[in-house]
């Protein structure tokens, strides 16, 4: 008896000559197969660890149309669309630098310098929603649901470094 995985018949595989994927005049990202086309929203199933592997498409009801097993086996034009709407989803800015750290009614308030500017935001918990990825890469979600991370934070500047430690 063998014990195999069959991962064609467990996911909704897409096939990535017939799945065309573009923007169209609203800039929503659509799928086409068959000749039917359906805005979806990609979602990355290992957002960490394998960016370009099992894209999931879902329709704007969440409900699941396939999976891309892999992006590079798309067409140029198809790719390019999805890689715009992964960047697009998946926006997480850049800390470099911390300012200032402070809890106001228990909630705390990080007003930060990014590699897209500064920025104040506030999160809801210090447990929920400051990740450690390891090797001192940290995601921290905001009470708003945006991601924004620390690739390093031992390399931050002592100040920040301390800021950082004393939360995490």
């Amino acid at each position: 008896m063998t014990d195999t995985y069959d991962l064609e018949n467990e996911l909704n595989l897409l096939d990535p000559v017939e799945a065309i994927l573009f923007h169209d005049a609203f800039d929503d990202l659509v799928l086409k197969v068959a000749g039917r086309a359906t805005p979806v929203v990609p979602a990355r199933a290992f957002p960490h660890s394998s960016e370009d592997s099992f894209i999931t498409l879902t329709d704007r009801q969440g409900d699941e149309l396939g999976t891309i097993r892999d992006i590079t086996a798309l067409d140029s034009k198809s790719r390019q669309a999805l890689e715009t709407e992964l960047e697009r989803v998946y926006f997480t800015p850049e800390i470099l630098k911390i300012n200032g750290l402070k809890e106001v009614n228990h909630v705390p308030s990080w007003d930060v310098e990014t590699d897209r500017g500064p920025l104040t935001f506030e999160i809801r918990s210090g447990r929920r929603d400051i990740r450690d990825l390891g090797n001192g890469r940290l995601l921290i979600r905001d009470a708003d649901g945006n991601r924004y991370e620390i690739p390093d934070y031992r390399r931050l500047d002592p100040v920040s470094l301390a800021l950082v430690e004393s939360v995490i």
